[in-house]
């Protein structure tokens, strides 16, 4: 059922905002020069930048006056406008492009019939990025654009009126009920145009609740070994969710990113294992999964503050295409410089954790369990994993084998050069007293040193 609160939030789904968000994606594919898009409405004095994609997507917000940038000549002339060099173009608003690095760029006026509605902008960090035929194409589809948002704000407009029709009088006085209630109200609309909103609401209210109330995700941590000792060298933080009905945690991390909440709850979870640091043994390190998004965010660095940055080892996930590289690097070498290691997660499993540890050179690289789970009995899992073996030492990185399940896994895993691993077989997830108090006394550990020694000497 839609509450009837949250048909409002429906309304906004259907509105120009959203719709304008779509078109700044698509944006991006559409014109290959483009490195980033802003879309901005217009209140007659200033141009409001609401959405946005690429390196210009944490700009969203800018604004820039009417009368002095080339967003205002667009909208006043309703012309395509395109400035191959921004440094030398009297038109443009100079200090706003230099914050934005914006080299060159191509301004679009979205219109609906005679009235200007706002402005596109693609740009680029370099200069002359924009071809005759991008501005061409940028051209054909700005009435479109237009139109389309046009249309979008008519409908959040009705469905506002409607959203009003539907609710229930607040008191004997007001006008009777219409036949027309609140949740048919939410469901009729997202029918038509968002069949997916009532699931998106849905994660994001279980999401929102969780981050009203922190105490509802608590933090486990599994082992890290070194695989010739056996013994526990650091503990990877992993986030679990006491809500009904349970669900695993990377479902809820993949709802809150979602529905825009992903930075949030990475940042929770983060602060609650760092919390927990001065109680971990010094000699161990703490992992915590954090994502790109989460990464460049101005109030990521803060979470480290005070910390000592030499225990912290951060695991890049992904949930999100990454757009900036360059905001990336730039992020993670001021972030490293004073000591915080970094690890590429899920190595293994698909091309874009292969893509990561090229351009960002981590510290380590995380074996997928898919890579690791019959690593003992399959040669092609061993030639690959053998050959990140060999790539990890050839660049100054460590390989670290998730989800080792068996111990002819792992010593499969030991005899081609893996050096830490961790998994069932190696230590179950637990609370941290748990975890130091079994680090302590671990028999198994001892047998293993004991055999280790015999086939020694």
């Amino acid at each position: 059922m839609v509450p009837v609160s949250e048909n409002t939030e429906i309304v906004e789904l259907l509105g120009p905002t959203r719709l304008a968000q779509r078109v700044a994606d698509q944006a991006m594919h559409v014109i290959p020069s483009a490195e980033g898009v802003l879309i901005g409405f217009s209140d007659g004095h200033d141009v409001t930048y609401v959405t946005g994609a690429g390196y210009l997507a944490p700009h969203v917000g800018t604004t820039v006056d009417v009368d002095r940038s080339l967003s205002g000549l667009t909208l006043r002339t309703r012309q395509v406008m395109r400035s191959d060099d921004t440094e030398h173009d009297p038109r443009v608003d100079l200090e706003t492009c230099r914050r934005l690095r914006a080299a060159s760029a191509v301004w679009v006026p979205l219109c609906r019939g005679q009235e200007a509605l706002g402005v596109l902008a693609v740009s680029s960090t370099r200069l002359h990025a924009f071809s005759d035929e991008d501005v061409i194409l940028l051209g054909r589809l700005a009435d479109f654009i237009g139109i389309a948002v046009g249309l979008a704000e008519d409908l959040a407009r009705v469905g506002r009126d409607l959203v009003r029709l539907g609710q229930p009088p607040r008191s004997p006085c007001d006008e009777e009920p219409t036949s027309c209630e609140p949740d048919d109200v939410g469901r009729f609309m997202i029918s038509v145009f968002r069949p997916d909103a009532v699931s998106r609401l849905e994660a994001r209210k279980r999401v929102e609740t969780v981050l009203e109330h922190p105490e509802l995700l608590t933090i486990v941590f599994q082992p890290i070994i070194r695989v010739t000792t056996r013994t526990i060298v650091g503990v990877e933080a992993l986030a679990r969710f006491n809500v009904e009905p349970v669900r695993m945690p990377n479902h809820w991390f993949a709802d809150a990113h979602r529905c825009g909440l992903g930075t949030e709850l990475e940042r929770l979870a983060t602060a609650k294992a760092l919390d927990q640091l001065e109680a971990i043994p010094e000699d161990w390190f703490l992992s915590c999964n954090v994502g790109p998004e989460s990464i460049v965010s101005p109030v990521f660095a803060q979470l480290l503050a005070g910390v000592d940055r030499h225990r912290i080892l951060l695991e890049l996930t992904e949930h999100s295409q990454v757009v900036d590289y360059q905001a990336l690097t730039t992020t993670l070498h001021e972030l490293r410089r004073p000591g915080v290691r970094l690890a590429i997660d899920d190595t293994g499993a698909g091309f874009s954790s292969l893509s990561h540890i090229l351009k960002l050179a981590p510290d380590f690289i995380k074996l997928d369990r898919d890579l690791v789970a019959g690593i003992d009995f399959d040669p092609v899992r061993r030639m690959l994993a053998a050959s990140l073996v060999d790539f990890a030492a050839g660049t100054g990185c460590e390989i670290i084998a998730e989800g080792v399940e068996l111990e002819d896994e792992l010593r499969t895993l030991q005899h081609i050069g893996v050096h830490y691993a961790q998994g069932y077989h190696t230590g179950r997830a637990a609370d941290l007293d748990s975890l130091v108090r079994s680090a302590l006394v671990r028999p198994r550990d001892r047998a293993a040193r004991r055999r280790m020694a015999v086939a020694v000497g």
